[in-house]
């Protein structure tokens, strides 16, 4: 069956043909609309299997007949019939940059390329020299564009992009002089998967950092490079692009590059219901001809009468109306956590000594923090016996003393296949605190999968469920089972789900967090670091909570020390 992202890009496919096959365009922006409320939306499965499709955003009752027959055969109707007139691989041509509907079309009608494949051959062959409006300069714009392509094909996690755009900020830094340089895009938008850096810059020369940038020793090739703009591609194939405008300008050139571009449609079009006209150069009076330049992104936002819209929530789906109407949640923010309940030492499978990341907890500020090492379900030599964490517990008191930190002793103890614990409740109830997570057995069915979690979440002694669909971005999906009754079971029991940061997991994923939110669920933010290096982890967790609408409210390591200990308590007790 396939996945909310699977769907979203056959939505997407369906948009991008009815457009070449000069269909309306509002039948075609439906669509697209549509593909953005899908990648937000819990599990398609569970929303169609309750008849609820037509209560997501943008989803009315033909797109609802499309959805529905994606997921009961992996194709549509609107699909085959539109694959009756182009190939299905056109989409490929129209990823290249500078090539739009009606050039694909073209292109397909005239010369029958209808894959990426056909336009290098038809390129290299000088097929298309000759062609009107198709010069030199373009064919060779569409070589660089074909590189792009294939290098976009490759989404890169969340984590690595962001290195490479610190990378990026801090060669331009080195160079020409500038005001003011961010990245934004998928990036700031804490995106699990980019596809693309976005770099945004004022400066009062572009020329002089565009051409700069252009010469960084990791471009292998420069795809575009212009007074105000210029892209690269680096060796691995990712590309990053620079937009340069003058410094007056910077709230409205950082607000059309973060996106997305579903959020920038919605905002564009309400935007002209005001006649006004919004991009990176200003927000234009289109009856007085006068031009509004921002100097930030949240001027940009109050001069379209709403209020300021936090990145991370620029999905199109409803976030202006709630602007508008003064409904935005105040989101989480990094420096409300007063502690991490995940991490590891050498005890199990961490890198660092147990004193090392008790001193790097504290270098980072907490109040308190957990050492949460694997239980012995993992392997002598990967977890601790009821024994070793005995002796564990007694270190972790010692150190903790010794260095005036708040120190959890805790353990990341697996749930078993029938949904019981690694540790008995004599041994779990010595801890301060358990995270339950699933580390085997993925394949037992969805029902059963279920069961699993949701007796974990009843045991009195388990505080967080960690990792909790145990999706990896790297090829594992995670595993199947019923959302909403583990949401509803974790609010009932008072068993807080785990937003889990490590840069391959990203997981309770965000549309599924916004969901469990729905149901009352505390969250707990966390680096699962398994060294010391991995503790910032914890801020590509903030990221995905973000993107959840998470407040300071729905956080377990937002509370106190005090707070802990009495949400732990209240479990306990059963009250």
């Amino acid at each position: 069956m396939l996945s909310n992202d699977e769907i979203a890009k056959k939505l997407l496919e369906i948009r991008t043909l009815m457009e070449m096959a000069g269909m309306s365009f509002y039948k075609y922006m439906a669509f697209e609309k549509a593909a953005a409320s899908v990648e937000n939306a819990p599990p398609l499965r569970d929303v169609a299997a309750a008849g609820e499709l037509t209560k997501l955003p943008a989803i009315g009752k033909s797109i609802a007949v499309v959805i529905e027959q994606l997921l009961e055969r992996g194709g549509a109707d609107a699909l085959d019939e539109l694959y009756a007139i182009f190939p299905p691989t056109i989409v490929e041509v129209l990823g290249v940059s500078g090539i739009g509907a009606k050039t694909a079309a073209t292109l397909w009608k005239d010369y029958s390329i209808g894959s990426l494949g056909d336009l290098e051959a038809a390129i290299a062959g000088n097929v298309l020299a000759g062609v009107p409006r198709l010069g030199p300069k373009t064919l060779e714009n569409w070589k660089r564009g074909i590189l792009a392509y294939k290098g976009r094909q490759r989404r890169m996690p969340l984590a690595r992009a962001l290195a490479i755009a610190r990378d990026a900020i801090d060669y331009l830094r080195a160079g020409p002089p500038h005001d003011r340089l961010v990245y934004a895009g998928s990036a700031r938008r804490q995106e699990v998967t980019v596809g693309d850096v976005d770099l945004v810059c004022t400066a009062s020369d572009a020329a002089a950092i565009t051409a700069y940038f252009a010469s960084w020793d990791r471009a292998r090739a420069v795809l575009a490079e212009g007074a105000t703009k210029t892209s690269i591609w680096l060796e691995d194939g990712f590309q990053l692009d620079l937009r340069v405008l003058p410094d007056h300008l910077y709230g409205n050139l950082l607000q059309h590059f973060t996106g997305s571009r579903e959020h920038n449609i919605k905002l564009r079009e309400h935007a002209v219901r005001k006649g006004l006209r919004v991009s990176e150069n200003g927000i234009l009076n289109l009856e007085t001809g006068d031009a509004i330049a921002c100097d930030d992104e949240a001027s940009v936002y109050a001069a379209l009468g709403m209020a300021y819209i936090p990145p991370e929530l620029r999905s199109g789906l409803d976030e202006i109306e709630r602007a508008l109407s003064g409904r935005l949640p105040d989101l989480l923010e990094g420096e409300d956590l007063r502690g991490d309940f995940h991490m590891h030492c050498t005890w199990s499978d961490g890198r660092n000594t147990l004193e090392a990341m008790i001193l790097a907890a504290k270098a980072r500020g907490y109040e308190y923090h957990a050492i949460s090492d694997h239980s012995w379900g993992r392997g002598e030599a990967f977890g601790l016996d009821p024994a070793r964490l005995r002796e564990q517990r007694a270190l972790v008191d010692e150190l903790s003393a010794k260095h005036g930190m708040r120190t959890f002793c805790a353990s990341e103890v697996d749930i078993l296949p029938d949904g019981a614990l690694d540790f008995d409740d004599e041994v779990l109830s010595q801890l301060d605190l358990v995270i339950g997570s699933v580390h085997s057995a993925f394949n037992i069915g969805r029902d059963a999968m279920t069961a699993r979690i949701i007796r974990a979440c009843e045991n009195p002694y388990v505080t967080i469920i960690g990792h909790p669909t145990g999706r990896m971005l790297d090829g594992f999906p995670g595993y199947e089972f019923d959302y909403d009754a583990v949401f509803a079971a974790a609010a009932r029991t008072g068993t807080a789900l785990e937003i889990d940061g490590q840069a391959m997991r990203l997981d309770l994923p965000a549309p599924l967090a916004r969901r469990a939110k729905e149901f009352g669920v505390t969250f707990s933010l966390d680096s699962d670091a398994h060294g010391v290096e991995d503790l910032p982890n914890i801020e590509l967790a903030v990221g995905q909570a973000r993107r959840a609408g998470i407040t300071k409210d729905d956080v377990l390591n937002a509370r106190s020390y005090e707070g802990v200990r009495a949400f732990v308590a209240r479990k306990r007790k059963g009250t």
